[in-house]
């Protein structure tokens, strides 16, 4: 218990020192973010769970709470380059450094309470402070980035808010360990939650707000709502899902619906861009795509469900690494896909990191994102082969369409553009956590650890 008062209250603490002047925010928020990733680590690897009155972290909730505090830390780093890129900001940068600890503590705050109700009020918060982090730029297409994300999020919330209330008004409580729905009324809140929750995660036809924000979203903002806030909500919907399928399968079936046309509509509109970071958008898109088959096909096979969890943990340090590497390359070569050309020859570690977490995100082994897809494919496999098929389908199709984009920036003449060394490091040693937490899932596999 104390330890989640301590992951609590490290990023709030971050969130009120930069208020004070932004050079202290720059020098005192990375630090506060290791500790805060660091205590997260501690808890999950000694197997700490918490269940009170008010908070309620089992596995998966320290899994997202351990994911979202290092890729909270790493977007520290990065922003400190970002801000020195800044020309004109929309305001004074010492609150760029408080919003990024506030969103940080948000989407804790989201995993670990056990109230429902509670949940949903994190996520709005995660709204409106996201929105505030698109439009430090002050340039007019941040500001219509973060408009248009308020307004279709904060649209999808409502219909998850009225899901809340149904939810609470059948069950009698909206504490996450109690909650059991009738039929009828799981239906109804399966088909709500999807809409509402689905908004907040990216999934199709929900999604439209996705490209618009992490395309004008400073990158290590785009890296932290992509990698961590994208799969807060996906756990707030998981917790629903898992009540509204107690006595029947309407909730399954709308989530592998929605699931798998999420990823077919994501593979074809990754295939076609032509900017870096909204072709990263749709990338994230697919990967929870992927994750929300993953959680409707737990319902014949519980044990899916942690690998779909290693999915998300590689995917957030691997997109994370994609969004800052990016962004570094946009502000040297300018948006376009094809703008950029010989990235790995300017800049090997940014090449090889982009490369590298193009694979991971893509699927490829030894990546824990392939060991996830292989088994959601085989249980999709062993119940209905069509599904099988359009999954199959839309996981092929996303690989070749993201690796080819990447292969065409990476190889090249070059332009002779200059990188930070640390700015280089950044994404590369995120890469690289991301390979070891796949290596250590294919142990677990291997040895029992974790049933595939």
């Amino acid at each position: 218990m104390e330890a989640v008062v301590y992951l609590l209250a490290i990023p709030f603490i971050a969130t009120l020192v930069p208020l004070l002047s932004e050079r202290l925010g720059r020098a005192i928020v990375p630090g506060l973010a290791f500790i805060t990733a660091s205590i997260a680590t501690e808890m999950l690897i000694r197997g700490y769970t918490v269940s009170s009155r008010y908070f309620y972290a089992d596995w998966y909730s320290m899994v997202l709470a351990t994911t979202i505090a290092w890729i909270y830390f790493f977007a520290s780093l990065a922003s400190l380059y970002y801000v020195e890129r800044v020309e004109r900001p929309f305001y004074p940068l010492r609150l760029y450094w408080s919003f990024l600890s506030l969103f940080a503590l948000s989407m804790i705050f989201t995993a670990v309470v056990s109230n429902l109700g509670w949940m949903w009020i994190g996520l709005e918060a995660t709204t409106v402070v996201s929105a505030i982090l698109i439009i430090t730029d002050g340039k007019k297409r941040n500001v219509e980035g973060a408009w248009r994300y308020m307004i279709i999020a904060s649209a999808g919330l409502g219909i998850a808010f009225l899901s809340v209330v149904i939810t609470y008004s059948f069950a009698g409580t909206l504490d996450v360990r109690h909650l059991v729905l009738s039929e009828k009324a799981g239906a109804v809140v399966g088909l709500l939650a999807i809409v509402g929750f689905g908004t907040k995660v990216g999934l199709f036809p929900m999604h439209g707000w996705l490209p618009d924000a992490h395309g004008s979203a400073p990158s290590p903002v785009s890296a932290m709502l992509s990698g961590t806030l994208l799969p807060t909500a996906l756990l707030v919907y998981y917790r629903l899902f898992k009540a509204s399928t107690g006595l029947g399968k309407e909730a399954v079936y709308m989530a592998l619906t929605v699931g798998i046309l999420t990823v077919l509509v994501a593979s074809i509109l990754m295939a076609s861009q032509r900017f870096v970071k909204r072709l990263l958008a749709y990338s994230s898109m697919d990967m929870m795509g992927v994750a929300t088959i993953g959680i409707a096909l737990s319902y014949y096979r519980p044990s899916l469900l942690k690998l779909v969890f290693v999915l998300v943990a590689v995917h957030a340090f691997a997109k994370g690494a994609l969004f800052i590497s990016a962004g570094s390359a946009v502000s040297r070569y300018g948006h376009e896909i094809g703008e950029i050309n010989g990235l790995l020859k300017d800049s090997p570690a940014l090449g090889y990191s982009f490369g590298l977490s193009a694979l991971a995100v893509t699927g490829a082994p030894p990546f824990g994102t392939f060991l996830a897809e292989l088994s959601i494919l085989g249980v999709a496999l062993s119940i209905n082969r069509g599904w099988a098929l359009l999954i199959g389908t839309g996981l092929l199709l996303s690989f070749l369409a993201l690796n080819w984009h990447s292969a065409k920036m990476l190889f090249g003449e070059g332009k002779g553009a200059e990188f930070q060394r640390g700015e280089e490091l950044i994404p590369l040693i995120m890469t690289l956590v991301a390979l070891g937490v796949s290596l250590y899932a294919v142990y677990l596999a291997l040895t029992g650890g974790l049933v595939i």
